[in-house]
Order: structure tokens, then sequence, then C-alpha cells
């Protein structure tokens, strides 16, 4: 019956309305039937639905917490109570995993790449709870960074490691790049990378325009660089820094807006945090600057994490979690529902995306 009341409206139409709805309904639609849980489950549909909600969606922040859980945190930016802002926390639940949590890694598209506390890796997609155990890749007595990024050229999602030994004093250069596709299922050892990384605090590469990105210093010029692991060719390459930044004092990177974000925080003060926003990217001339000064952070410990609306940004401050407004240039408290919170996390967004490929009964 509920097939034939449907007829009265064209199917075009009703799959137009599908695209326009949010994730959390388009879960609930898929018990509508049979024949609509199949479409609404097609890779096809669920890439169309992301692209169409990509640049609309406001990201949220997953945190291990102290208890070693994982929760997803929505902010509610759009009310703000005197001068605060506060954290909606859900405690993730995986089907047939029970585990403790240890660390959050990376994120693209939905998906997050997380790490039990022995360090056995998960993708994730947080709003499905779908899940997939990634093979151990080991790694002895070695500093690893981690990068998760999509190729649309191949449709697969793959995590990028840089490694290199913790004692390396006579060749720091030597930094290991690993490869897994999620759609291959298997890792891969590449060429090692071309510059040194081990100068930089160990951070996750951020995904921008088909590439992850990683600080790091030039071995010919022994100058700082960004380097760019384009996932389509599996290669490095340079993106160009801001003019008027010296060198060594990139402080982290992040994508900020879909846009390339680098900052320092070497300022004469040292109160002055320095953000530049790559608006064009691979164009150097269209590095656009923008300070934050905040007497009561720890400039040195402090990093990007996302915006939020229009104004807002969301900074890591010594592992605390603050909110600050550029229009206003003000500090913001953030209080989350959920205690004790030791923040070891990144954001997400919601998406349809699965984290693996074939059949959808495993995790």
């Amino acid at each position: 019956m509920a097939m034939s009341k449907a007829e009265f409206l064209p199917e075009e139409l009703i799959i137009d309305i599908f695209y326009r709805l949010p994730v959390k309904s388009i879960g609930r639609c898929r018990c509508l039937s049979k024949h609509w849980r199949n479409f609404l489950s097609d890779p096809q549909f669920i890439k169309l639905h992301f692209n169409l909600h990509a640049h609309t969606q406001e990201e949220k922040l997953i945190i291990v917490t102290d208890h070693q859980e994982l929760h997803s945190i929505t902010l509610n930016h759009h009310m703000p109570q005197n001068g605060e802002i506060y954290g909606i926390s859900r405690k993730l639940y995986f089907p047939h995993i029970s585990v403790d949590w240890g660390y959050v890694y990376a994120s693209c598209n939905g998906l997050v790449l997380v790490a039990d506390s022995d360090n056995v890796q998960f993708l994730i997609n947080p709003t499905t709870l779908k899940c997939h155990k990634i093979p151990t890749l080991s790694l002895v007595r070695c500093w690893n960074m981690y990068g998760l990024g999509y190729n649309v050229v191949s449709d697969d999602f793959k995590v990028v490691v840089l490694s290199f030994p913790i004692s390396n004093k006579e060749n720091k250069t030597f930094t290991c790049v690993y490869m897994y596709s999620l759609r291959k299922g298997l890792w891969e050892k590449l060429e090692n990378s071309p510059y040194d990384h081990s100068y930089f605090h160990l951070c996750s590469g951020a995904f921008v325009n088909g590439a992850l990105h990683w600080l790091a210093r030039t071995t010919s010029e022994n100058s700082t660089t960004i380097a760019a692991f384009d996932l389509s060719v599996d290669k490095f390459s340079e993106v160009p820094k801001p003019t008027d930044l010296q060198n060594y004092c990139l402080m982290c990177i992040a994508a900020l807006k879909g846009c390339l974000c680098v900052s320092t925080n070497l300022s004469p003060s040292m109160d002055t945090i320095t953000f530049w926003i790559m608006k064009e990217y691979g164009v150097k001339e269209s590095w656009t600057k923008f300070k934050i000064t905040e007497p009561s952070f720890d400039v040195s410990r402090t990093t990007l994490v996302c915006s939020i609306g229009d104004d807002d940004v969301l900074l890591d401050v010594d592992v605390e979690v603050v909110v600050y407004n550029m229009k206003e240039n003000r500090r913001k408290n953030l209080l989350i529902d959920v205690n004790p919170i030791n923040y070891d996390g990144l954001t997400f967004v919601d998406s349809l995306v699965s984290p693996y490929f074939g059949s959808e009964t495993e995790g």
C-alpha cells in the first residue's frame, strides 16, 4: 500500500526530495520499503548526496575521553548564552566491537580513522555507525603521522602513514611512506618521502584538492615547505608558501572551509597567532592573512581545529577546546556535556559514505 500511495508523485520528484534530505532523515527513509532501501544505499546516490551537502554541512567533533570512549559532539553555536557555546555529546557504540579507544587520527568525507589503546585501527562512520577494521601495519620505534583522503579518479579512500624512527640523528630525512587502499584492502610501501618531516609536531594530513598536506623541510635548501601528497598519482610535490613567511616558524597546517590553512605563533609579544588561508589552491598570490590576539592563550600550544559558522573558529589550546570570534575579537567558552574530557580529536561531517566496499553486513 505504501508504494501505491507514493505513485501519486513522480519518482523523479521523490528522488529529488531524497537528495535534499539530511543524513539522519535518509536513514529513516530506508525503512520505507526494500525498493527505497536499495536505492538510498546505492553508492552512486550516496556519492551525489554527499557532493550536494558537502559545502553546507557544519562540522562536528569526534573525541576520545579520559574514559577511553568515543564521542561525537554537535556544537550549538547559533544560540550562544552569556557568551558560551554548548556542545551536545553522543557516545558512539559499534556493533560487535568492545574496545578502549585511544586515538583519532584523520577524517575525510564523513569517515574517521581511529585506533584503540593498542593502536588497532578502524575506519568508521560516526553517523551511520558502520565500522571497518584495517589490517595491522607493524611499525616499531617510529613516530607516525596519518592522513585520510579520497581519490575521485579511482573512487577509493586511502590512508597514508608517514613514519620515521624515534632516534634518527644520523639521517633525519629518512621518512617511510605507507598507503592503505580501502578498495584493494591492503597496505603498500611507497617510495620514501623526499622531505624531512621530523622537525614538526605530529599532526594529521590536511586533505585539500585531492592531496594530503604536511609541513616539512626540504633536504636541498634546508627550508620549510608545504609537502602535498597527490592521491591520484601517489607522489609528493610542493605547494607555494605565503611570501612573508619566515623559515621554521610554521606551527600547524589544516583545512579550513575547504581551503589550505597554515599558522605560526612567532610574534614579538608571543600572544598572537597568524593564519594564512590559500583562497585559490596552488596560487601563491591567493594566500590571505588574518590574526588572533588573545593574552589568555598559550600560543605555543594553540592550533586551529576548524571554523564554525561565519565568524567563529575552534582552537585547541593545550588540549582545551575553545571558540574564538574573529569579528568580535574575543574568546567564547565551550561547554560540553561529557566530563572529564581530554581533547584528542578532530572534526567530521555527517555522511552516508561506507567505510568499506562490499556488503553492509560488516561491523
